[in-house]
C-alpha cells in the first residue's frame, strides 16, 4: 500500500510548485469582471429552490431538499449534458452507487478513505461466509467506470464468477464513456462559504467523462484536449464565463499527470469557483486495477497498459449556482436559451 501514496509522473507543462497563486491561467471565455448583487447562496433561497432546514433535520449537517425550479432546472442541465457527450460518441452509463472495498482499494487514493468516502456494512446472508461485506458509496461515476474493465465476468447459476482480467483490442481505443450517478462525499474539514447553499453538499448528481486510450501516438493528450473541451462547449453553450487553468504540480492528485480546472466567474460572489476537473492519468490507475490492451503477454515483449482520463462533464449543484448568479436580473432569475426546451411551460 505504501507505493500508492507515491504520485505519478508529472507531465512537463505543468507548473512546479506548492502554491496554488501560481496556478496557470491558460485561456479565458466570457465577461469574467462583471458584478452582480447576490450570491448564490441568497439566490437559490429567494427562488424557494431548496430547503436546508428540513434536510439537515432529516439527514444531518449539509442535507437538503432540492424543490420546485431548481429540480426542473436540474434535470434540464442533466440532459443537455448527456445529450452532447451521446451526440460525440460518448456510451452512457448509469453507474452503482456503491463500490466494494477491494475495488475501491484500487480505485481511491488512501487520504480518500478518511476524509471524502462513506463506509456502509453490509450484511451477509451466506452461512458460509459469516463476515459482514464492507462496501463504500462512490464519491464520483469514475471510480465505477474505472474499473468497468477489470474482469470479465461470467455469471454461472446466478452467482457472479470474476473469471480472468480483461485484454482491450488496440482498434477499441478511445473508448469514450459518460456516467451519470449521484455522488456522496463526507468532504471533511472543509468550513467555508462554499458549504453555505448547494455548491458543496454531501450527495449531488454529476455527469462525468471517463475515457480509456492507448499510451502510444500522443493518443491520450489529444483526448485529454477533447475532454476538456467538451467541457468548455457545455459551458459555453449555457452562456456561463470561466477560465481554463493548469493546476501546479504539488496541488495534483497522486493519480493525476496533469490537470485542467474549469473555473466559472461568479458575480455575485466576485470570485472564481471550480466547476470542472480533467485530468490524465496515464496508466497509474490501470496497472492497479491490470487493464491491458493489444496482444497478450504470451505474444507481446511486455505487457502495456491503457491510459485513462477523467473529467467533470457537470456537477449539477454547482452548475445550478453558477447559472443562478450569471442569470440574474432585477425582475428574476433568465433561463438560459439552450435549456428552456427542458423546462416546463
Amino acid at each position: 500500500m505504501a507505493l500508492y501514496e507515491i504520485g505519478n509522473l508529472v507531465h512537463e507543462s505543468v507548473p512546479i510548485s506548492d502554491n496554488e497563486d501560481f496556478n496557470k491561467i491558460e485561456r479565458i471565455f466570457g465577461d469574467c469582471y462583471i458584478r452582480k448583487i447576490y450570491s448564490h447562496i441568497d439566490l437559490i433561497h429567494m427562488i424557494d429552490g431548496h430547503d436546508s432546514e428540513r434536510g439537515a433535520l432529516i439527514a444531518g449537517p449539509r442535507g437538503y431538499f432540492m424543490k420546485g425550479p431548481a429540480v426542473f432546472l436540474e434535470q434540464a442541465i442533466i440532459q443537455l449534458a448527456l445529450r452532447v457527450l451521446n451526440d460525440k460518441g460518448f456510451e452512457i452509463l448509469y453507474t452503482p452507487f456503491f463500490i466494494r472495498k477491494e475495488i475501491m482499494q484500487e480505485v481511491a487514493q488512501l487520504s480518500q478513505f478518511d476524509e471524502e468516502l462513506y463506509e456502509v456494512v453490509c450484511k451477509n446472508d451466506k452461512p458460509d461466509e459469516p463476515t459482514d461485506e464492507v462496501k463504500y458509496f462512490i464519491a464520483t461515476s469514475e471510480q465505477a467506470i474505472a474499473a468497468f474493465h477489470r474482469f470479465v465476468n461470467v455469471n454461472l447459476s446466478f452467482e457472479i464468477c470474476c473469471c480472468s482480467d480483461e485484454w482491450l483490442e488496440s482498434k477499441q481505443l478511445p473508448i469514450r464513456y459518460c456516467g451519470i450517478s449521484s455522488c456522496f462525499r463526507q468532504e471533511a474539514g472543509s468550513c467555508d462559504l462554499d458549504t453555505c447553499g448547494i455548491f458543496r453538499v454531501y450527495q449531488f448528481e454529476k455527469i462525468e467523462q471517463f475515457c480509456i486510450s492507448s499510451r502510444h501516438g500522443n493518443q491520450s493528450w489529444q483526448v485529454f484536449e477533447e475532454m476538456i473541451g467538451n467541457a468548455e462547449e457545455f459551458n459555453k453553450l449555457l452562456g456561463i464565463p470561466y477560465r481554463i487553468v493548469n493546476i501546479v504540480s504539488g496541488k495534483l492528485s497522486n493519480v493525476a499527470s496533469k490537470q485542467f480546472d474549469l473555473e466559472a466567474w461568479f458575480p455575485g460572489s466576485g470570485k472564481f469557483c471550480e466547476l470542472v476537473s480533467c485530468s490524465n492519468c496515464l496508466d497509474y490507475q490501470s496497472r492497479r486495477l491490470k487493464i491491458r490492451y493489444g496482444q497478450t503477454k504470451t505474444l507481446n515483449e511486455e505487457v502495456e497498459y491503457v491510459h485513462m482520463l477523467n473529467a467533470t462533464m457537470c456537477a449539477t449543484t454547482r452548475t445550478i449556482s453558477a447559472i443562478l448568479e450569471n442569470y440574474q436580473t432585477e425582475d428574476g432569475i433568465l433561463i438560459p436559451e439552450i435549456l428552456k426546451p427542458f423546462m416546463p411551460k
